[in-house]
């Protein structure tokens, strides 16, 4: 995508020279590699651009660590979308070359990585639209918003956490299971992911703000100054997200211990009400068919089965009824 002052033009460049020619009559020009795989075409933008072998292989690594880095006449910058798959948090990579009047961004095929993707088309949609004049504001100024974008990303994301700890606030208190402690450890673990990703994004947005550079100008760095605050309430929330995860899995502990606690209330108290009906069995299971004084009473009683009876009877609901005056059978949660 080339911009001047008044026009914006996109074309899919199929030889070097379209690139040269591109890049020797456009003030603002804006390429952008879909797929890290072609390696001859790497190869041929670093050859035309200047940008050394090193410089491209930390713009194409998948898994390279957000910083800002100069080569020569220009900067290196890699970043981490984020996006939801699923329920799991993926962050996809985004290399960003500025120059004095270029900007390369460097992704993974849409299909890998389409929160990219998105965020590139966003600001393409804006420029094509005329609501940027690349052409008036310069290359920096395309990096601050192509910055800007991702780091708006990682908003709708956070709020997703959000929802899901809502529900597992509730399933912790309400129904504790195994499940709900395995997904208090997944959000746990999705929320670190996002952590690796922001926090030295923080550092790369404070280098360009706050530090003086010929690439940057001064309005961009204002803009990079606000991507920096984003940042930090990015953090501030996340932390806070790690903080109530924290809390719910001491829920769900609290939470199985009483429910425990009920079982073995409920198991003393049948264990309790049974104690008098054993004795009373087991004192006249005991029966000694002689003619004595010491011999059990009742045993040849006509009645005796039905006073025995009766005192089991009346033993269980005096239990009962004591059980339920204390509280010790009200409904448990």
């Amino acid at each position: 995508m080339g911009c001047d002052q008044a026009t914006v033009e996109e074309i899919i460049v199929q030889r070097d020279e379209d690139l040269v020619a591109a890049r020797e009559r456009w003030p603002v020009l804006w390429i952008d590699v879909e797929g890290l795989e072609d390696l001859a075409t790497v190869r041929m933008i670093g050859d035309i651009f200047g940008i050394g072998p090193l410089a491209l292989e930390d713009a194409v690594t998948p898994d390279e660590r957000p910083k800002v880095e100069a080569f020569g006449e220009q900067l290196l910058i890699t970043v981490r979308a984020a996006r939801f798959d699923g329920d799991t948090v993926h962050t996809d990579p985004l290399g960003i070359f500025l120059g004095d009047r270029h900007v390369i961004t460097f992704r993974e095929q849409t299909a890998a990585a389409p929160q990219a993707a998105e965020i590139l088309e966003g600001v393409r949609q804006r420029i094509r639209q005329g609501r940027i004049r690349l052409g008036h504001e310069g290359a920096d100024h395309l990096c601050a918003l192509l910055l800007d974008a991702v780091v708006d990303g990682y908003f709708p994301v956070l709020e997703q956490f959000g929802d899901r700890l809502e529900v597992l606030e509730d399933e912790a208190m309400n129904v504790p299971t195994r499940t709900t402690l395995l997904r208090i450890h997944d959000v746990r673990g999705d929320l670190m992911t996002l952590r690796r990703a922001l926090w030295p994004t923080r550092d790369v947005l404070h280098a360009l703000g706050r530090e003086a550079s010929s690439f940057v100008g001064e309005a961009a760095r204002v803009h990079f100054r606000d991507c920096y605050d984003h940042t930090m309430e990015l953090l501030d929330l996340m932390e806070g997200y790690r903080e109530i995860s924290s809390d719910l899995r001491d829920i769900y502990l609290a939470s199985l211990s009483n429910r425990m606690n009920d079982v073995m209330k409920v198991l003393t108290v049948i264990a309790t009400v049974f104690m008098p009906l054993t004795f009373i069995t087991g004192w006249y299971g005991m029966n000694f068919d002689t003619d004595s004084p010491w011999n059990l009473p009742l045993t040849r009683y006509r009645f005796g089965a039905a006073i025995a009876a009766t005192l089991m009877i009346a033993s269980t609901l005096g239990m009962i009824a004591f059980f339920w005056r204390r509280g010790w059978l009200n409904r448990w949660h």
